[in-house]
């Protein structure tokens, strides 16, 4: 496995790995260590993982002109990494995560030829970010590079349908869909007024995002609706943040700026198996993009599919993928930001628990019958023995 990220915080690589090392498998991962906050080397879910870091990061992974050296030689750590594997074992399945480890698993697939059986997992429209972060012409240079690497793959994984109908348009490589959701085991059995007790958010409408706070998603439609709460006087309404402190910065700022505190609860990281309670605590999952470009317009993001196992409806943007599911499987609100206003749906869904139930569990429904990790699972592993088969012919 290859990531350019902490394997900590990769939930979908996580997941990958705890299946196929469950085969038996031996799994190494290569991981881009941005902020130099792990070990060069660690365990994690019977996975060997060596971290690499470049300079000193910790003030540095937003930084644009960062990223983009380092990414350089990170592909060049990638090179090496695999040489030394090939020259330990023979051959190897590369699963390389995302366009930012690539084009190093692409040179050392063409270098290594038949040793290696390339995997590119893509969790995002890749152009499409590039567009959003650096412009056009980046994104123009970069999807060029994409699909010229693309020609060393042997199959690709697709996170959504959109990303799968753009990468397989244009290569014929074995491919598969495998959506970033989560394992029916991982659903704890707890009701969520156990779960409110808990987690102490006993008495409160809770509205959750699990995440990064970033440019990708819509929070000024959140403030917007505190402010409304406030001049309301509706007291009962808790906006619930999980993720890396560091990245809500801005959005705490802003909170206390308009003296808004009393709606917001900022509790940073926590491991996968607490995130669960929270959902299982929430009344809504917030999942409302910004209008960006492309690549927000075509995010399925994990939140979307957590909220659905526990039974919690989700809040996303009209015009999006994400709409389009929810829309199919009657789960949540499509919230349209030119028109619709955050306040009035929350008050109406707080005031309607009926409602608020029927959406929760056609979210259920889709999980149990498509979007959970067990299906997804054999359609990776099954995609792991061709290969291995592969492999051992040649």
């Amino acid at each position: 496995m290859v990531v350019a990220n902490a394997f900590t915080t990769a939930s979908r690589v996580r997941r990958e790995v705890r299946s196929i090392s469950a085969k038996g498998y031996e799994i190494h991962a290569l991981c881009w260590d941005r902020q130099g906050r792990h070990p060069q080397r660690e365990t994690i879910d019977r996975c060997q993982v060596l971290n690499v870091r470049f300079g000193r990061t910790e003030g540095l992974p937003f930084s644009k002109i960062y990223y983009l050296l380092a990414a350089v030689f990170f592909q060049l750590s990638i090179l090496f990494w695999v040489v030394k594997w090939v020259r330990n074992v023979n051959s190897v399945i590369l699963h390389a995560h995302d366009f930012n480890t690539l084009l190093g698993c692409a040179a050392s697939k063409k270098l290594l030829k038949n040793h290696v059986r390339l995997i590119y997992d893509c969790h995002e429209l890749t152009p499409g970010l590039y567009q959003e972060w650096y412009g056009t012409v980046v994104a123009g240079i970069v999807d060029r590079l994409e699909n010229a690497a693309l020609a060393n793959a042997d199959a690709i994984v697709s996170v959504n349908e959109a990303v799968h109908t753009h990468l397989t348009d244009k290569h014929s490589v074995r491919s598969i869909l495998v959506y970033n959701c989560p394992a029916r085991a991982e659903i704890p059995d707890l009701q969520p007024i156990d779960a409110k007790k808990r987690l102490a958010l006993q008495g409160f409408f809770v509205v959750l995002f699990a995440g990064w706070v970033r440019q990708d998603y819509d929070f000024a439609l959140i403030l917007k609706a505190a402010r409304e709460l406030k001049k309301r006087g509706v007291y009962d309404v808790r906006f619930v943040f999980i993720g890396p402190k560091e990245t809500m910065e801005s959005l705490t700022a802003a909170v206390a700026e308009e003296n808004l505190e009393m709606f917001f609860d900022f509790r940073g990281w926590v491991p996968n198996h607490e995130l669960m309670l929270y959902y299982l605590a929430s009344d809504l999952c917030y999942a409302v993009t910004s209008k960006l470009g492309p690549s927000t317009q075509v995010l399925t993001p994990i939140k979307m599919f957590e909220s659905m196992a526990c039974g919690v409806p989700v809040i996303v943007r009209e015009g999006t993928l994400a709409a389009q599911i929810v829309h199919a499987w009657r789960c949540g609100i499509i919230l349209a930001p030119e028109r619709n206003d955050l306040f009035t749906q929350l008050i109406e869904l707080k005031e309607n628990r009926g409602e608020l139930s029927a959406l929760g569990s056609g979210g259920r429904r889709a999980f149990r019958l498509v979007f959970n990790w067990d299906s997804m699972a054999e359609r990776l592993l099954q995609l792991y023995s061709e290969l291995q088969v592969g492999i051992r012919k040649e």
